[in-house]
């Protein structure tokens, strides 16, 4: 996406304040710590803006649509239907999940705990990086969804993080951030 000629650079994949955020930037920013930037590793520093480009890219390359998840799509795949508190379970599990009780102080490689995968068979839900949602922050679930793409809305961020202890990487819990920000905890 950032090297093609029709990825990064080209305006169609981006909402209108995604291009506005995005202005004379030619790629996104690199984190100055190589160990951040491994191939098989959830790329971190990911902007909201750049996460829906880079969907509304791939979509067109694969001609099926690709999108960030609504807020309640990424609960129910991380709980299933029976609530679970983790994507694997109602305990906490060091070995299921990259979060700060593992000692690994890093991303890891996607897939690296498969015996933390989701009833419905998601791996990484439970730590590694927050993760970017198409919905828009709301205080408590009693204010309807929004999942528009459009405006410059505080965005959910869901999962917890390498960096964080359990308790952020149940699947109920919720983060936001501005869609303009970034971080070495998200992608």
């Amino acid at each position: 996406f950032v090297s093609a000629s029709d990825g990064y650079n080209n305006p169609a994949w981006w909402t209108a304040a995604g291009l506005d955020w995005k202005a004379d930037r030619t790629a996104p920013d690199e984190h100055s710590d190589p160990d951040f930037r491994l191939s098989n590793h959830p790329r971190i520093d990911v902007r909201w803006y750049e996460a829906v480009a880079f969907c509304r890219w791939l979509s067109a390359k694969l001609g099926n649509e690709v999108r960030l998840p609504t807020e309640a799509e990424w609960e129910k795949a991380a709980r299933g239907t029976d609530g679970r508190i983790y994507p694997y379970g109602d305990t906490f599990d060091a070995a299921k999940g990259n979060t700060d009780a593992t000692k690994i102080g890093t991303t890891s490689a996607v897939g690296l705990f498969p015996d933390g995968a989701s009833p419905y068979g998601v791996l990484d839900m439970s730590g590694n990086v927050w993760e970017w949602c198409a919905t828009k922050w709301r205080g408590s679930y009693a204010e309807p969804a929004d999942d528009d793409l459009n405006g410059t809305y505080v965005r959910v961020l869901r999962g917890g993080s390498w960096f964080n202890n359990p308790q952020y990487a149940r699947a109920a819990r919720r983060n936001n951030f501005s869609p303009n920000d970034r971080s070495g905890t998200l992608g």
